[in-house]
């Protein structure tokens, strides 16, 4: 990797501060400009970095700082101006999933990442799990036959959800369900063709009103695998474990099943079953993260760095918002919704 790759951060909160942790501690790449619209929180964001300066403007920052890559860290609903901004000055960006909440908004940075040809990525880091690389492996290489059936669930406490800022702005499908989403299309290497989603309310719509507890779609895909996706964010403090991040996928010669907080991977054939251990460590005794989402953006960094297409590209990252987007609808209207349906 280049010893001088400087990337400036835009948005300033809970993300920014993970960003900030992995960026500083990677090898030949720095945080140099911090920007958020509140001046407090970017100058006390920057004030971590090793020679970072803060702004409130992101056309302030780039009219000023010599950049390499720019990461997006904003809330959901609003990637397009900083995408775009960055990615019209050849910057290269990595983006917080999902790409965006609406089709326009991921037509106008997919075309201007095509304008400038810029290297764009979604960070869609679960794709960085090494038991979902290997279960990714085992279906494409028929390891369990064809893929059937596929369900997973991520679900998270209330405390959490309630921490969230803008959470009248989102929904467990922005914020969970797009995980799902993207981790299962990835790993079946299909997309999703039809959805029927559901909500339930309760806690959350206390807070939010018309936000959800939990969101569960029945899904197709275009190679005909059914889908089962569900996503709550109200689970009780006192649960067990921090997030409840479970899946299976069932072939017409194995299965394979994960508890992806813990790491580990279960694969089920005829004659046998054998289980692995993928745990991995926050901080090494060097100091060094280790984890699934440092390694997503050491890859883009890698990728910056060397000149490489990273993946999710806008292609991609655009088909999983449409799917979400179509989950969205469902549970609104309680239909069926076909995602080529939906285009704005």
């Amino acid at each position: 990797m280049c010893d001088d790759l400087r990337v400036a951060l835009i948005g300033a909160g809970t993300m920014g501060e993970h960003y900030v942790r992995v960026i500083e501690n990677a090898t030949g790449a720095g945080i140099v400009a911090v920007c958020d619209l509140a001046p407090e929180r970017a100058e006390r964001l920057a004030s971590r970095c090793e020679q970072a300066r803060s702004y409130d403007s992101v056309e302030r920052m780039l009219d000023h700082e010599e950049l390499d890559a720019a990461v997006v860290a904003t809330p959901d609903f609003a990637h397009r101006e900083p995408a775009v901004a960055c990615l019209e000055r050849g910057l290269a960006v990595l983006c917080e999933k999902p790409l965006a909440q609406t089709m326009e908004d991921c037509r106008a940075i997919a075309e201007a990442q095509r304008r400038a040809a810029a290297l764009l990525m979604v960070n869609y880091g679960n794709r960085h799990r090494s038991n979902a690389r290997r279960a990714r492996e085992i279906i494409a290489g028929g390891g369990i036959g064809r893929p059937q059936y596929a369900y997973l669930r991520l679900n998270e406490k209330l405390s959490k959800t309630k921490q969230l800022s803008w959470l009248e702005r989102t929904s467990p499908t922005w914020f969970l369900l797009s995980h799902c989403t993207d981790l299962i299309c990835w790993m079946l290497g299909q997309r999703l063709a039809e959805v029927h989603a559901r909500a339930s309310f309760g806690a959350v719509a206390q807070i939010a009103p018309g936000v959800p507890d939990l969101v569960t779609a029945s899904c197709t895909t275009e190679a005909g695998t059914l889908v089962n996706l569900e996503s709550c964010w109200s689970l009780p403090d006192g649960y067990a474990q921090e997030i409840d991040f479970f899946l299976q996928v069932l072939g017409t010669e194995g299965a394979i099943q994960m508890d992806l907080l813990a790491h580990d991977l279960w694969v089920h054939r005829p004659e046998r079953s054998a289980v692995n251990d993928y745990t991995m460590a926050v901080e090494m005794a060097s100091g060094r993260l280790v984890g699934w989402w440092p390694e997503s953006v050491r890859y883009f960094l890698h990728c910056v760095a060397q000149g490489e297409t990273p993946e999710p590209g806008a292609e991609e990252a655009t088909a999983i918002s449409q799917a979400l987007l179509a989950i969205e609808r469902s549970w609104q209207t309680g239909q069926q919704v076909p995602v080529a349906d939906i285009t704005d």
